[in-house]
This record gives C-alpha cells, structure tokens and sequence, in this order.
C-alpha cells in the first residue's frame, strides 16, 4: 500500500525540522552566546567548509535523486556516488589537516578551525547518498527519525553547555562533529540491518554517473559560491564580528525556508516521473504548477511580513542589543527574498526535471560571477548590508533568468503574483505600524489584512489548494 501524500510531507517535514531548524538554532546558539570574534570564524570556517563539500559532490546531487526517483532501475547511482564522496573526503581533509599543522602559526582563526568544519560538513556529505536513496523513492521516515535525534541531541547539548556556562569554541565544535558522525553511522547500520542497499560499486556505473553530472559540476560550484561568497568574502574584507552579524541574519533567513525544504524533495520527485518522457509539460500540469505557484507565493510572503516586526523588538530586549537593531537591515533585505527563492525554486525543478542541465549551469554560473562581483563591489563601502543587496540583486536575475528558460522549454508560468503579494504585504505592515506600537498587536492586524485582501481579491483560493495537493498525489484532477 502507498504511503498517503500526509506521510510523505509529514516526514519529509521530519527531516527539513531537524536539519534545517534544530541544526539552524544551535548555529544560531553559538553566534548569541559565544563572543562575536570566535562565533564569526566559526561561521566563516563552515561556509568555506560548505563550498568545499559542495564541490566535492561533482553535481551529483540532484542528478542521483532524479535517476533512482525516474527508475527503479537506476539503484546504482546511490553507492557509486557513496565511495565518491568518502574517498574525495577522506583525501581533502587530510590536506586541509597538513595545511593547518604546518602553518598555523600564520594563519587566522577561521583558516584553523577549517580544517574540522570541513569534518563536519564532510561526515553529513558521506551520508548524503544513503539519505537520497530513500529519499527518492519517497521514504522520507528512515532519515527523518536519525535526524531528528541527531540534531534534538545538539540542541541539548548547546543549551546544557550555556546553562553551565561552558560554551567555548572546542566544545561546539566538538558537538558538531559527534553529531554528525552519529548521523552516518546510524544510517548505514539502518541499511545493513534492512538490507535495503547494494554498496557493490559499478566502474561503468560511476563514470556513468560523472558523465551525467558533469554539466551540473560547474553550475554545483557557483551555486555553492553564490550562497556563501557573502560571509566568506566578509570575513575576508571586514572583521569575524560583522560576520557574526551577518550570519545571523542569513541563518535566520535560511530556516524561514523550512517549507521550501518540505515541499521541495517530493515536488523534484513527482515532476521527475511526469516529465520522464516528454519535457513540455501539458496544459494540466501547467495548470496545476500555476496553482502551486500561486499557493506557494501566498505563504511565503507572510513570513518576512511577520518576522520584520518581531526582529529588532525581540533580539534587541533578549540580548542587549548585540543582535537586532544592529542588523535588522540586513535581514530585511534577505527576508525579501523568501518568496523569490520559493518561485526559484518550483522553476529550477521543471527545467532540472526536464533535464535542462546545460542551460541550469549556465544560469547558476552567471549569476553567481555577478553575486561575486556585486559583493567585492559593495561590501567594502556596506558591509553586511552590501552583501544582503548583492545577494537580493542576484536572485532577482535568477528568478528572470529561470523564468524565460521555463517559459521556452517546460511552461510559461505568471511570477508577476509574487509582485502583488508583496505589495498587498508591505500595504498591511505599513497600516499595522500606524495603528499600534505593540510588535504582537502588529502580527495579529498585519496577518488579518493581509490574509483578508488576498482572499478578497482571490489571490489564493480553495483551488489553489486542492490542485497543489492533486500535483503532489500525483493523481489526475
């Protein structure tokens, strides 16, 4: 029997929780409670570290999930991608360790802590195969309850090592490696006992593999550069305290996408099967994608609308004013782009489904050139705000460069709601500022109006609704 639609988003959910929100928070725990300096090198070690992991991946991401979810018979993509990633990693830590022996002397405390963020994000990568495997074939359970322990576990951890006034930089560190590495472990004695996974490793199957993967290396690569450019070049250009800063509003800005990371492994998955085939989507599917459009626009607006009004009041009584104020420019800057990443999103899966790789690439490379220069131009004159511009710039020439590729290939869908949402957002925070000066009475009015004129003017609907949820069955309407 299959799993309901229900069980699907509920452990999928499970999963994009744990990793995005618990993980999230201990991020967030260690740039509040540990001194500015140390938590900005932590946070521009583990960018680096994120790009470096990213690059190692060859692209392979997506295009495994896409093979195994396509075809049963594409089980081979997840081990030969598996001793990839643990060999490739096994190697680069054990340079960046070398590098770090010999010359830490002469360099700064990002660069040696590198060398065990890269553990980190290196342990999770391993892993990754063994999540997309079922992960592709909709069995989101598996990772989602090694998840939730995992990250419920460095939760705690941070929280007792605060309460005990024992957070220090070796011992978060530490935490995050343990985690990690129980994360791996538990997964692969999962698939032992199951016996679920087949670790014979294919020579024809993995240059198989990297010949498929190939068009999305480079596009792999900017995208990963294009995400973290910003903290890593602040780090350089500025000072780890402004990374701090920065990195706050950017880890808050990244759980704020928790239903992006929901939604988006199912959505991958079911228009893999429609467009198997054919990479023109029909007028059902092209109805149904405006649908989700729509509905996805709708939620994603609301939660910058909400979170601007609590950012500066919250942080700024919780924390003396360290974090708030001080960087409540940036975060609005960043939370603006919520709802263009969810439109991004929905179009860069049509065009990856319909296997558009070449063009992908050439998109990711692009803009990610741009994010680069746009931050080397800005952040030395704004710092952090600089870099929060820059990266608003660069996603709005994603979100128009995906929309003309989708339009020519796959289907033409009207981004120009995410317009009229947002107006119809800014309208209700500008009105709820005026009425009152309480943040929790301007929650509860910005919500009402906005919610009310959306409906009113049938911006979102009960169809909306019902032809997403048909979509995602994948049932005909």
């Amino acid at each position: 029997m299959k799993k309901s639609l229900l069980s699907k988003v509920f452990s999928s959910g499970l999963q994009a929780i744990a990793v995005q929100v618990l993980g999230g928070i201990f991020f967030i725990l260690i740039l509040l409670f540990l001194p500015k300096d140390e938590s900005g090198a932590i946070a521009w070690a583990n960018n680096v570290a994120l790009v470096l992991t990213m690059a190692l991946s060859f692209g392979m991401d997506q295009v495994v999930v896409r093979r195994i979810a396509a075809s049963d018979r594409s089980d081979w993509a997840a081990p030969a991608y598996f001793f990839h990633l643990l060999i490739l990693n096994i190697i680069s830590f054990a340079i960046l360790s070398s590098i770090s022996l010999v010359a830490s002397n002469n360099l700064g405390s990002g660069m040696n802590l590198l060398p065990w963020m890269f553990l980190v994000q290196g342990l999770l990568y391993i892993a990754a195969p063994l999540k997309f495997f079922f992960n592709a074939k909709q069995q989101f359970k598996p990772y989602a309850i090694i998840a939730i322990i995992s990250n419920t576990a460095k939760l705690f951890i941070g929280l007792l090592l605060i309460y005990y006034s024992n957070l220090t930089t070796a011992n978060a560190i530490i935490t995050l490696i343990a985690c990690s590495l129980f994360e791996l472990l538990a997964l692969l004695l999962y698939i032992i006992i199951k016996r679920k996974f087949s670790f014979a490793f294919k020579w024809i199957a993995y240059t198989k593999l990297i010949k498929e993967s190939s068009a999305q290396f480079i596009a792999v690569l900017f995208d990963a550069i294009h995400a973290r450019a910003d903290v890593i070049l602040i780090g350089i250009i500025t000072t780890n305290a402004i990374t701090a800063e920065y990195t706050l509003a950017y880890r808050a800005y990244e759980i704020t996408k928790l239903p992006l990371t929901v939604i988006g492994p199912i959505l991958l998955a079911r228009l893999s099967r429609r467009f198997a085939l054919s990479s023109t989507a029909d007028t059902e599917t092209k109805a149904k994608l405006q649908h989700i459009l729509m509905l996805e626009g709708f939620l994603s607006t609301m939660i910058p609308l909400v979170l601007n009004i609590l950012w500066s009041p919250l942080l700024d009584s919780m924390f003396d004013k360290k974090f708030g104020t001080v960087n409540a420019q940036v975060f609005l800057i960043l939370s603006i782009c919520i709802p263009l990443q969810f439109y991004i999103n929905l179009l860069w899966t049509m065009c990856f489904s319909a296997r558009k790789y070449r063009q992908i690439s050439t998109i990711i490379g692009a803009t990610a050139v741009l994010n680069i220069l746009l931050n080397l131009a800005f952040i030395p004159i704004w710092q952090g705000t600089g870099a929060a511009i820059a990266f608003f710039i660069t996603v709005v020439a994603q979100l128009i460069a995906y929309q003309i590729l989708a339009a020519k290939y796959v289907a033409r869908l009207n981004i120009i709601t995410i317009a009229k949402f947002t107006i119809i957002a800014a309208i209700s925070y500008l009105i709820a500022r005026y009425i009152t000066g309480s943040y929790l009475l301007q929650i509860v009015i910005s919500v009402a109006i906005y919610v009310s004129v959306c409906l009113l003017t049938k911006m979102i609907s009960k169809q909306h609704i019902l032809q997403t949820i048909l979509l995602l069955k994948n049932k005909q309407s």
